[in-house]
């Protein structure tokens, strides 16, 4: 079910992992993470959303009008959903180690992508970290390899 999370995955093994393409349940799930992420600061800033839509298309094979729908009904759920472990268990699930990973640099890129690094996004992302079952050590690497891909406009 799950295709190869390509650029984020090479950093860590050159296997074939995989993540999904061509599946709306699995992008909407990414999406309402990334969202939560965006939104912990409590607002969806433009390069966050740029962000989002930047992941979802060049790791999902998406198209720009699926994944402005996919953003706008994450950013519909996140106003009526109370908790996130939904979202985390169907994550857990459908991942290994290596792509969870992935998806905290994601989640990196996306809280880092307004240039601030507000208390409550610091809260989310380790919060995120230890309910993704990723060691701390490995959410500090993502975070460094974020902000380097930010500075290089990648």
């Amino acid at each position: 079910m799950l295709e190869k999370l390509e650029g984020w995955i090479k950093t860590f093994s050159t296997d074939k992992t995989v993540a999904p393409k061509d599946d709306h349940a699995w992008a909407e799930t990414l999406a309402g993470l990334l969202i939560e992420a965006a939104m912990a600061d409590g607002g969806l800033h433009q390069d966050e959303r740029a962000s989002i839509s930047h992941a979802l298309i060049s790791q999902l094979d998406l198209s720009d009008e699926e994944v402005g729908r996919i953003i706008e009904k994450a950013v519909v759920a996140h106003e009526d959903r109370i908790e996130i472990h939904p979202l985390l268990r169907a994550i857990r699930s459908e991942t290994e180690a290596e792509e969870r990973i992935a998806i905290m640099e994601m989640a990196w890129m996306v809280v880092l992508a307004d240039g601030q690094m507000h208390e409550y996004e610091a809260q989310l992302m380790r919060r995120l970290a230890g309910l993704l079952f990723v060691e701390d050590v490995d959410s500090g690497r993502a975070a460094k390899r974020a902000r380097a891909r930010l500075v290089r406009g990648v």
